[in-house]
């Protein structure tokens, strides 16, 4: 949302000026040439008077707006910050044009409007580098007994700046999180996306009821060890109530300490879970092992069938497995973020039970993600600069493979794919989809031989075996951010594929 402006029309604006409007204007304009180059100490009280005349203007105009027609205008914005379902539109906490504080900023006369409805204020975003603590207290204050979302943050343009400013981010965080506590009970979202996981708010220390939380974020940008109330005992009475909860994200040591309190395992509508910034280590608090995250995520499985998403993200695991037993992880979805490809290994050979649908493997360094068999994974997702690839993608017989910010894959990546295609141990019945986003180094021509040998491999397996109708062949191309291409290319893969689309990254031209 744009903040409105009281708009000042100059000559340019107003149409077709008479004689003597023209006139009038040329002085000026000769006026203004004259004192160009004039080094005048009056100048600056000239400017002065000019900003004073206009701020008054601007002021005036602002008041001159009923208050109904400030409201209609206000109800407008909001209705269009909402989804359908009556959900806040997700958009970046950093954003300088957030409802309802940006037009909150203009004059007192519109701040009091926004002030009137208690709706307005049900997603408060608190930056810790500008908030005030006093504004935290309004905010909330204003929401009134309504569910409210809060998200708790740092501002991204500072902390690069300024490496002395980080210092007070856990009392700043305490603060806030002390003043939030009383309103837990009307709280549907709470997130907090700070800098330093010890200064995020610990989990053993929420002893509250929070009957209508739907999402707890505790995200950090690096583990730098325990928040400083944490020991290693654990509290004897502990009664965080949020059977709500759908979407929970936790840092690697408040997910230890969920564990160690058995309160994951109480969550019967969880969804989403995500586990991220762990460094490993041995501490005196306890141990971060795979065990743990996979004895959670089978026992949700089984006991409530409701969770979809498992994440784990830049995680160093104290230990990998501590039993040999399978865990049942039949979920939709699962993402391993910048995991040490052991990690992704032993969670794969461990499973029981069918693959997940979606398999998306992100990593920022250049791993081999040779003998990792993703099997019946329907979708996988390769992001980042993987090496060996293609052994990878011949081991899974999935239908989408999706290729993500990998610079690794290139010509010979796709010759390497299909230069090992035997009709009579062809592995991935079933891959008819390819997506790749953000990939330069590979050729129209490289795909096009891709397309001809998975063709001619499935026809030569349905040759030698009439029954098995299972093989397919590409039947779906869709590059985003891609190399350019010829007219005559894009009409070679139409008359091929069923689906095809290509944007070009350097062009931004579609086909």
């Amino acid at each position: 949302m744009n903040t409105p402006k009281s708009l000042v029309y100059g000559p340019t604006g107003l149409g077709h000026l008479d004689s003597n409007s023209k006139g009038h204007w040329q002085t000026l304009h000769d006026e203004k040439h004259r004192f160009a180059g004039v080094c005048d100490p009056s100048m600056s009280q000239i400017h002065v008077f000019r900003r004073n005349h206009l701020s008054r203007f601007y002021r005036t105009n602002n008041r001159g707006l009923p208050p109904e027609l400030l409201l209609l205008i206000f109800e407008y914005v909001y209705a269009d910050s909402r989804t359908l379902n009556g959900e806040w539109i997700a958009c970046s906490s950093q954003s300088r044009t957030q409802f309802p504080f940006a037009p909150a900023g203009v004059c007192k006369a519109w701040r009091d409007v926004l002030a009137s409805v208690p709706r307005f204020w049900t997603r408060i975003i608190i930056n810790l580098d500008i908030t005030k603590l006093s504004d935290v207290d309004t905010y909330l204050h204003l929401s009134r007994k309504l569910a409210f979302e809060i998200t708790v943050t740092r501002d991204q343009r500072i902390i690069s700046q300024s490496r002395t400013n980080n210092d007070n981010e856990g009392v700043q965080a305490a603060a806030v999180m002390a003043r939030i506590v009383p309103h837990l009970h009307r709280c549907r979202s709470l997130c907090f996306q700070l800098l330093r996981g010890s200064s995020l708010p610990a989990l053993r220390y929420l002893n509250v009821r929070a009957p209508l939380l739907e999402r707890l974020k505790l995200q950090c940008g690096i583990d730098d060890g325990e928040h400083p109330l944490v020991g290693s005992e654990v509290p004897e009475q502990w009664r965080f109530y949020a059977p709500a909860l759908r979407h929970l994200f936790l840092n690697g040591r408040n997910f230890r300490d969920a564990c160690a309190l058995r309160w994951v395992e109480q969550l019967p509508s969880l969804e989403d879970l995500c586990v991220s910034r762990y460094s490993g280590g041995k501490h005196p608090t306890g141990e971060l092992h795979l065990h743990d995250v996979l004895i959670v995520v089978d026992r949700l499985h089984r006991w409530f069938g409701i969770l979809q998403k498992l994440t784990l993200q830049d995680i160093s695991f104290d230990g990998i497995l501590t039993q040999q037993d399978g865990y049942d992880i039949q979920i939709e979805a699962v993402s391993l973020q910048s995991i040490g490809l052991s990690t992704v290994r032993a969670i794969f050979m461990s499973k029981t039970g069918p693959a997940p649908h979606l398999v998306h493997i992100k990593h920022e360094l250049s791993p081999s993600v040779y003998h990792i068999r993703l099997t019946q994974a329907d979708t996988l997702v390769l992001e980042g600069p993987f090496s060996r690839i293609a052994e990878a993608i011949n081991l899974w017989d999935g239908n989408c493979l999706s290729i993500k910010n990998c610079p690794t894959f290139n010509n010979r990546t796709i010759r390497d794919i299909h230069c090992s295609w035997n009709p009579n141990k062809l592995t991935s019945p079933n891959w008819s989809r390819l997506e790749i986003d953000n990939c330069t180094d590979f050729s129209a021509d490289a795909l096009q031989a891709l397309i001809d040998a998975r063709d001619d491999a499935v026809q030569r397996a349905r040759d030698r075996d009439p029954t098995q109708a299972l093989f397919n062949s590409l039947q779906v191309l869709q590059v985003h951010g891609g190399p350019p291409i010829s007219a005559e290319d894009a009409e070679a893969f139409k008359e091929k594929l069923l689906t095809f689309a290509w944007h070009e990254a350097a062009t931004g031209i579609t086909h």
